[in-house]
């Protein structure tokens, strides 16, 4: 064997794995990445960025009389200097990614999202990625400028890096935000709408970034680091980061998705992963720390993503559609499973009535068994206000779905959530209004009777003297509603079975 062939042999294998590694990486991020260095508008907003750092550096260099005897002047600097990056970043980087994914899904470009042989988990993943590029890069341009300070006295590298990973967190996090609003099958004066108020949340969480960073440093945090405590909150943290992003990001994936396709399948099955992972934690947190605190928020945290999940259900599609049905296995145990996890608005409401019934079990049960625990009393009266809550919303959405059947015909299925909230709206002001008007010269039936007139209503829970006729009439009407809209769901149920592709009376009979 010649001395080339030997060369072309063991050179191969190293060629076989480069190669496979270039199928690895994700287009979406490659392309993302060779338009964003090739960009004016990127690299003229570093050069500002660095500019605007040295400007502001040498500004406070030559300003301030005392640097020479100051023990802050390096927090002080760090902070100005986190603020100009912060800001740059929780600006460009989300607009940047947003606007981009809202251009490549107007009305002009939706047929090339469509018909890509990309998946829309492999896009929203690309384009994430591509943001979390861009986020290192902006940090990495700041960074000799951030180390600069730790030679001004007053701060430590611990409390640099903590500062800067909570800075990273809110810009990846904020993209992801502008991510999912670009992803909204809405219109485009609309989705301006949806921009300006993500804009105002981004402001929000700027100054609420800024705060708990300077909070941090002009506290200390440099002998908080080996301390139990702190890496607790350091875990809390980070897993609200993952789930909130992980949440956007699925979201993201299903909205991107055709309208034929299981687009329930990825969200339920997270939600109900965090749910199982977050319930877990939160119990283990309140035996070790013998309080029920952390029960309550991720009872209320759910609740609360369950409330939407009722509006959201409701508004889904009728019937899941031929393409999903050839996907279900022939099981029926398999199939019943399937059913929760899947795209309509039956299923929806089922699997979300089956969360909603869990989460209070598991908090009955957790109270029964540990009494003695402290907050007690928060954790009863919050898993049972926000249960009765649900309750209410449950109730005006099928009620919303009945109507929509049956008088309302003319509007489409998608549009049965507006229906809810306007019955919700209704149902809150109407019995109020009407005891405003028979009560109107006592003064006394304010502070008396005020809460007979707030049945309908879903968040007066908290009004003690009546909380039997709240349970009372919301069970009472969540009875009718369900029986009103059996037919309805045992329909759904028949229907949800596996069909042969080759069966065309079944599938012209579903489509």
């Amino acid at each position: 064997m010649t001395a080339e062939a030997e060369l072309s042999n063991s050179t191969q294998p190293k060629v076989r794995l480069a190669e496979r590694f270039d199928d690895w990486l994700n287009p979406v991020v490659i392309k993302e990445l060779r338009q964003a260095v090739q960009s004016r508008f990127v690299i003229t907003a570093l050069l500002v960025l660095l500019a605007i750092q040295i400007i502001a550096v040498a500004i406070y260099l030559i300003t301030a009389t005392d640097i020479s005897f100051s023990y802050d002047a390096g927090r002080t600097v760090f902070m100005i200097l986190f603020g100009i990056m912060l800001a740059i970043g929780m600006l460009f980087v989300p607009l940047y990614s947003g606007v981009r994914l809202a251009a490549e899904r107007s009305e002009t470009n939706l047929d090339l999202l469509f018909i890509t042989t990309i998946k829309p988990r492999s896009i929203i993943v690309g384009k994430m990625l591509a943001a979390v590029v861009l986020t290192v890069l902006i940090f990495s341009a700041c960074l000799p400028f951030l180390t600069f300070t730790y030679f001004l006295r007053g701060i430590d590298l611990p409390s640099m890096a903590v500062v800067l990973a909570i800075g990273f967190v809110s810009v990846t996090l904020s993209a992801q935000i502008m991510i999912f609003v670009a992803c909204l099958p809405v219109g485009r004066a609309f989705k301006l709408i949806l921009g300006l108020i993500a804009f105002v949340l981004l402001v929000i969480g700027y100054i609420s970034t800024m705060a708990s960073a300077g909070g941090m440093l002009w506290e200390g945090i440099g002998s908080k680091v080996g301390s139990a405590n702190f890496w607790q909150w350091v875990g809390i943290i980070g897993l609200n980061y993952v789930f909130q992003l992980g949440l956007l990001l699925v979201l993201s994936i299903a909205l991107i998705k055709p309208i034929s396709a299981n687009r329930a399948l990825p969200v339920r099955l997270y939600l109900t992963v965090i749910w199982v992972i977050g319930g877990l934690v939160a119990l283990l947190g309140s035996w070790v720390e013998a309080t029920h605190d952390p029960v309550i928020y991720w009872q209320a945290s759910f609740n609360v993503l369950f409330a939407f999940s009722i509006f959201t259900s409701v508004g889904e599609r009728d019937w899941p559609g031929a393409r999903v049905l050839r996907a279900l296995p022939e099981s029926d145990g398999k199939r019943l499973l399937r059913f929760f996890f899947t795209s309509g608005s039956a299923n929806g409401l089922a699997w979300t009535v089956m969360m909603i019934v869990a989460t209070y079990d598991v908090c009955w049960i957790w109270w029964r068994l540990f009494p003695n625990f402290s907050d007690l009393g928060e954790l009863v009266d919050s898993t049972r206000w926000l249960t009765v809550m649900n309750l209410y919303l449950f109730c005006y959405a099928l009620t919303a779905a009945f109507l929509r059947r049956h008088l309302l015909k003319r509007i489409p299925p998608n549009l049965t959530w507006l229906i809810a909230i306007v019955l919700t709206a209704i149902g809150s002001t109407i019995p109020m209004l009407i005891g405003m008007l028979i009560f109107m010269n006592d003064l006394n039936w304010w502070r008396e009777d005020y809460g007979l007139w707030l049945v309908g209503n879903p968040f007066v829970w908290d009004v003690a003297a009546h909380r039997n006729l709240y349970l009372s009439i919301g069970s009472f009407w969540a009875v009718l509603a369900i029986a009103f809209n059996l037919q309805w769901f045992l329909e759904r149920i028949r229907g949800f079975r596996f069909i042969d592709p080759t069966d065309r009376l079944s599938v012209g009979e579903l489509e």
